[in-house]
């Protein structure tokens, strides 16, 4: 249609306060939409081919809705990065016109980057985002994102290995329950090119056995530490330290 602008849809979220907001695109508040509540909720019913529930996010310090195990997925690999400052599940109606055709979507997550970036995510298995109806929605979405500044994704699945790696890592990402001086210990006398199990060793006389391995798993999950989380985690993975930016 001619004359159609992307920032002139219309964008609907629910402040952090409960407040609705409804604006154009080229107007949303972007942090404030991150911080926002979600905008739907997410039906559970016996028999439903699809496991949503509530992810306890590391990075928000609370809890992220997710509407299927991939979604989960995502989750996982969001709040284990880094560059991710903060997660909003379901953030967003978009509704507008895609030439003739008069689009409302919900994107299922939105995050916001250290730097301050914004990324809008879309999780869908492969086979259902190729199927052209859906793809057409993705582009409309892509484009409005292009329009905004944002980063758009369409996440349908990530490697096994790394999630099962990221799962296991996650035991170490409440910090307020790993013991201090464990963790100074074990980072004193960690080297890079240590393996896991040669770490373990380094400091057996000096702290307690059990305090060890949460120490150990909670410097890789706060990226001070570094591995090769693409081969199973074990006691022979390989350290290096990361250098604070």
């Amino acid at each position: 249609m001619a004359g159609w602008q992307p920032l002139d849809i219309e964008a609907h979220y629910v402040s952090a306060d409960g407040g609705a907001v409804s604006t154009t695109l080229g107007a949303v508040d972007s942090l404030r939409l991150v911080h926002g509540l979600p905008v739907r909720d997410i039906p559970s019913h016996a028999g439903q081919r699809h496991y949503p529930g509530l992810f306890w996010s590391a990075t928000t310090r609370g809890h992220v809705w997710y509407e299927s195990l991939l979604e989960l997925d995502r989750l996982w690999l969001a709040d284990f990065d880094p560059e991710v400052e903060w997660i909003a599940s379901q953030p967003v109606w978009l509704v507008g016109l895609d030439g003739t055709t008069r689009r409302r979507h919900v994107p299922d997550l939105f995050l916001r980057s250290a730097q301050g970036g914004y990324t809008l995510v879309d999780v869908k298995p492969e086979k259902f985002a190729a199927k052209p109806e859906v793809a057409a929605v993705f582009d409309w979405t892509g484009r409005l994102c292009a329009a905004k500044g944002w980063r758009y994704e369409v996440w349908s699945e990530g490697p096994a290995t790394l999630l099962a790696n990221v799962r296991f890592l996650a035991a170490g990402r409440r910090r307020e329950l790993i013991d201090d001086d464990a963790v100074n210990a074990v980072e004193t006398a960690a080297a890079a090119g240590m393996t896991i199990d040669e770490v373990s060793t380094a400091v057996a006389s000096l702290i307690c056995r059990s305090l060890v391995r949460p120490a150990i798993l909670s410097l890789l999950w706060s990226g001070r530490w570094a591995t090769d989380l693409s081969i199973p985690f074990s006691g022979a993975s390989v350290i290096s330290r990361v250098e604070a930016p």
